[in-house]
Order: structure tokens, then sequence, then C-alpha cells
């Protein structure tokens, strides 16, 4: 676990007390970024402006098939100088899949310099025993798994409690490092979020080893006021400032209460 740090003292404003929160490396409160085939700028200017809140970038929606080999291994060098890890996401794992190809593509991953990769069957139907065979097959070429819980384009994923739970606990007896909970059927394209169904969840595993879909600023409010800033979020580019602001408890209903004693 990194340290811990309580004023951000090489920020400014220092004097100003805030929230606590592991510092980078951390296995807990950790930020995932969507990269949906950004630019080289693009990750210059996130990483200078909040590389110190971010702790994975998630290379996804499969835009690594229409970009160079070279470029991936640009952004991902760059990426770790800068303390940050690499995993990629499970859109074309799962064409791989379909191919026969996954093994081949694990390999080219690894050989990228990726840190991890997703396991997913948002897409295609896939049993828990093929994802966990995936899991096992990824793992053993070196890299931490992801495995991703629901599928995309509906919700009825999400009608059996006891179903997700023996998935989730399928994926880490197979040596998944994490669980996503896609967020799709739960906060996205859905009336109302399934606030209940997520805490549910929560209280059956270790929150730690859970990550949550939150794309928008009242999902990630909700997650953080409900199970503190130990809770892994996956969020987007620009949304790693504000998601730090709460955690921290800058804005947050209480902050004055929490951190205005002075101690004098």
């Amino acid at each position: 676990m990194g340290k811990t740090t309580k004023n951000l003292e090489d920020k400014a404003f220092n004097f100003i007390r805030v929230a606590p929160r592991p510092a980078k490396p951390r296995n807990h409160g950790m930020t995932l970024v969507a990269d949906r085939g950004v630019g080289m700028h693009a990750q210059e200017d996130l990483l200078q402006s909040a590389g110190d809140f971010v702790d994975m970038v998630k290379i996804g929606i499969g835009a690594f098939r229409l970009q160079t080999e070279d470029f991936l291994k640009q952004k991902i060098d760059a990426l770790h100088a800068n303390d940050v890890e690499v995993f990629f996401a499970g859109d074309l794992m799962e064409a791989a899949f379909l191919q026969g190809k996954s093994e081949e593509l694990y390999k080219k991953v690894k050989e990228l310099g990726s840190d991890a990769v997703e396991v997913s069957s948002a897409q295609v139907s896939m049993s828990i025993d093929d994802k966990c065979r995936l899991i096992k097959m990824a793992s053993d070429a070196g890299l931490k798994v992801v495995a991703e819980a629901g599928q995309k384009g509906h919700d009825n994923w999400t009608n059996s409690l006891s179903y997700i739970n023996k998935q989730i606990e399928a994926y880490f007896e197979a040596g998944a490092w994490k669980t996503l909970i896609q967020g799709e059927g739960v906060s996205e394209g859905v009336e109302d979020r399934k606030e209940d169904l997520m805490l549910n969840i929560a209280a059956a595993f270790d929150v730690k080893d859970l990550i949550f879909q939150a794309k928008d600023g009242g999902t990630q409010a909700f997650y953080v006021n409900t199970l503190g800033n130990i809770v892994n979020l996956d969020v987007d580019y620009d949304q790693v400032i504000d998601l730090e602001l709460m955690r921290r408890n800058i804005r947050k209903h209480g902050l004055f209460g929490l951190v205005s004693s002075s101690g004098e």
C-alpha cells in the first residue's frame, strides 16, 4: 500500500486540509480511465493535470485495432513513466475468442507492455467456464485480469443477484485480480440506478476487489458517498478531477464538519 497523504503537500494551497488518500501505487480507491483512442497530446494533458490521481488507463472500444503497434507502445511507455498502469479492454478480446486467437492476443498485449487485460462477455455469448479459461490463459501470459460482469445493450443481466455473485466468485477462483461491474443496465440505459443491487454485490465481496463503472457525476457520488473513497471506479478522461474532489470531500456535503478543525 502506498503512503497516506493528507494535505497534498506538493499541491497548491497545502495549508488547507482535505480528506486523506493512499498515494500511488494503490490497490484500492483506484481511478481507472477509459481511453477511446485519444492521441498523445490528449494523454499528455491528462497526465499533466491529473496524473497523480489516475491509477490505470483502459485502452478501449477496440480503437487499438485502428492504431499502430508503435503508437500504442509509445502511449503505454508514457503512462508507465507517470506511474500509471495500462490494460486493454475486452472489445477485441471477445472477437479473438470467437476466432480462436485469444492466446495470440494475450501474448501480443504483453509484448506491448500492458499490465493487465479485461476478460468480458459484454457482446458475445460465453459460458462462465469459457471466461474462467480465458482468465487463466491471460494469467499464464503474465497479465493481471480484470474480469467483467454484465452485458451491453440490455439490463436483464441484472435480474438475478445470486447468478451475478456466482459469476464473480468463479472469476476470482480462476485468478482474476479485480471484477468490473458493467455500468449498462445499472446506471446507464435505465431510468433509475439499481443501487440496492450494487450494494448487495458490495456486501458479498471485499469492495476493494471490485471496480464499478460510473460514467456520470451522480453515479460517482453515489459510490463514493456510500462505499467511501476506497471504491474503485471506471470513469472517462474529463471526469478525473471531479472524482478526486469527491474522494477528498471537497465536493461533498459535510466538508467543513470533517476537516474544519485547526488543531490549534
